[in-house]
């Protein structure tokens, strides 16, 4: 018998790391990829899709250190250069899965109000523990 030969996901084809977090009782899931920046934007048009967009246009002063890539009908793809080291790569991870779980609520068509303030605070948590490079 032939052993089986593990194909390559697109992203360890791209030298990047990813994982995949389930939302749980949502039927929706947050992805975080590690690596090179150029390699991610590359990863993201093929995972959303998108051939055409120019993803750089967007960048904001800040990028090096985190982002959240999003197009609606897709799940939210979060890119951070490595795994967070310092306090501030910490916050920044945070900060990006924050805006995936706005992601999240827009897709559940949830109001962001203090009546699902626990929802969202147990979504972030859920996302920064599993999610977590």
């Amino acid at each position: 018998m032939k052993p089986l030969i593990k194909k390559k996901t697109k992203a360890q084809m791209l030298g990047l790391k990813e994982k995949r977090v389930s939302m749980g009782l949502f039927d929706f899931e947050v992805i975080c990829i590690v690596g090179n920046y150029k390699k991610s934007l590359e990863y993201v048009k093929w995972k959303f899709q998108d051939k055409e967009s120019n993803l750089e246009e967007f960048d904001m002063e800040y990028w090096p250190m985190g982002k959240c890539f999003f197009r609606r009908g897709y799940v939210p793809v979060i890119w951070i250069p490595r795994k967070p080291r310092t306090k501030r790569e910490h916050a920044t991870f945070a900060h990006e899965c924050l805006h995936a779980v706005f992601h999240l609520f827009e897709w559940a068509g949830l109001p962001l109000t203090r009546d699902t303030e626990e929802v969202m605070t147990h979504s972030m948590a859920h996302l920064i523990t599993n999610l977590s490079p």
